[in-house]
């Protein structure tokens, strides 16, 4: 049976915020987390469409023998050059969108879950933020973020800045959002957060009716 008191949740942040950490907290609360980068990875390494179009744009080389994408050669073609940088986004982005849809609708089919969320870095860049119910900005200091992706993808400084500067700052993202989450302390406190965002979500879902944006985001902050 279909729930009707389903709320779409369109989690996102900027890269190094911690929006899939947040998401993975809520998934623990019994959330359903459709995560974009995980469809991504499956775009571009089973849709033959995507593939033959990628070749095309950039070469057969961004494919190695397996079939698989080769994401930092990608990554380093399209870097500094905002033009191959939209040509990759006008290839990727319809087919990813669909799949995405396509994992909403199960998910609302069977039933089993009142909130759905979706982990993506670039809702507000892909301007399909109205597709869902609620909108959650995962925020965070520049230089906690700095550190974190240079922990985790080993780049340098300038490196993360410039990929930084590609996206949506994140003040203008964390206006747009109906909840925000600060995310510059410890990982305990960001879980506890979420459980409390969790408890924000539930209500709202039980309204039986479609949740409209707020006039001001609400900061989710759990007292100390």
């Amino acid at each position: 049976m279909q729930n009707r008191n389903m709320l779409i949740v369109g989690i996102t942040g900027g890269m190094g915020c911690g929006q899939t950490t947040l998401a993975k907290f809520l998934e623990k609360q019994g959330a359903k987390i459709i995560y974009a980068d995980e469809i991504a990875h499956k775009v571009v390494n089973q849709d033959p469409e995507v593939k033959k179009k990628l070749k095309r744009a950039f070469g057969r080389d961004v494919y190695s023998r397996s079939g698989k994408l080769k994401r930092k050669l990608i990554a380093k073609i399209i870097f500094n050059d905002e033009n191959k940088t939209r040509l990759l986004n006008r290839i990727v982005h319809p087919p990813l969108i669909g799949w995405i849809i396509e994992e909403m609708e199960k998910a609302r089919e069977s039933g089993k879950h009142h909130i759905i969320g979706i982990d993506a870095a670039l809702i507000f860049e892909s301007h399909i933020e109205k597709v869902f119910d609620v909108n959650v900005v995962v925020t965070s200091k520049m230089l906690n973020r700095i550190n974190r992706i240079q922990r985790r993808d080993g780049l340098t400084q300038k490196e993360v800045q410039n990929r930084i500067r590609k996206q949506i700052p994140i003040d203008e993202k964390a206006r747009w959002a109906d909840f925000v989450i600060r995310n510059d302390d410890s990982i305990t406190t960001l879980e506890s957060n979420a459980k409390q965002l969790f408890k924000e979500l539930e209500k709202i879902s039980k309204r039986y009716k479609r949740y409209y944006q707020r006039s001001t985001p609400v900061y989710i902050k759990v007292s100390k």
